[in-house]
């Protein structure tokens, strides 16, 4: 269920301890009347998932519980007696690593019996070996936010749909490109702050913005490897050249499909799971 985000006043200061694990989940405070299913169905997930999520053994839950809300984009397995993490992984498609990292909760992944639920991560359908833009350990958990209102624009409040993802993080944490690519856009963006537009292919172009500066070497037709230092988070944007502080300092991610006029938006959610996944 997507949710109202509007930017922060300027000049919020927050501190984060940035979490090591996988973002898998946001939290949700049980109220009262609630069950498993109408969290489920209001979360677009399943009793099955929300219950293999937070261990539990019943589904029966109390007011003031914390519940950790499964990732949609992501599919229940049921293991079988004779499974290994290595056959299941197999099975699916997805590296061994990957599978570990979508499922915490099984604490020895050597250890599998039949009856476990197991998390099978979502595989994308391009670009399964991109490098996750920011290091593991650098981050908060992040959601998906694409398609979430905004309201900021040149002329005034005017409702908009968020276009890519945001991954907070402190100002200043190194952002890596995802792919190979040529940049084609560089500069101030009045909505994007100090962004870089990366060309990965003949169609497809990945988008970091709201940065506070840019790596060495950083310019309009540079060529970017896979893993390179593009730039460093920060809050830039929202307003003529140098416009900081408006919002929490984060990587705004995109991915633009450029063959077609104008060009368009793609969610990027999956992709950043996938390849957070598979870099830990």
């Amino acid at each position: 269920m997507k949710k109202k985000l509007y930017a922060c006043a300027a000049g919020i200061v927050a501190s984060w301890t940035i979490a090591a694990s996988y973002a898998s989940a946001a939290a949700y405070t049980v109220k009262p009347g609630d069950s498993l299913w109408s969290i489920a169905t209001a979360n677009n997930t399943t009793v099955q998932q929300l219950m293999a999520a937070n261990q539990l053994k019943s589904s029966w839950i109390y007011p003031g519980q914390v519940l950790q809300i499964p990732d949609a984009y992501s599919t229940v397995y049921i293991a079988k007696d004779d499974d290994t993490m290595w056959k299941i992984s197999q099975k699916f498609g997805v590296p061994l690593q990957a599978l570990i990292n979508a499922n915490p909760q099984i604490k020895n992944p050597n250890n599998i019996w039949g009856g476990l639920t197991i998390t099978i991560p979502a595989k994308p359908a391009a670009y399964l070996y991109g490098r996750f833009p920011l290091n593991k350990g650098t981050y908060q958990p992040f959601t998906d936010n694409y398609g979430d209102e905004r309201t900021w624009s040149p002329d005034g409040q005017t409702s908009r749909g968020h276009t890519g993802v945001d991954i907070f993080a402190d100002k200043g944490t190194p952002v890596y490109s995802v792919l190979d690519g040529k940049v084609v856009n560089f500069g101030w963006n009045e909505y994007g702050g100090w962004r870089i537009t990366i060309q990965v292919d003949s169609s497809t172009a990945f988008y970091y913005a709201h940065m506070s500066k840019y790596a060495p070497g950083m310019k309009l037709g540079a060529q970017v490897k896979k893993g390179q230092l593009i730039g460093y988070v920060g809050n830039t944007g929202y307003g003529p050249v140098g416009t900081e502080g408006k919002f929490l300092p984060h990587l705004h991610f995109g991915i633009y499909k450029t063959n077609v006029s104008p060009w368009s938006t793609v969610d990027p959610y999956k992709y950043l799971r996938w390849w957070e996944l598979n870099n830990g």
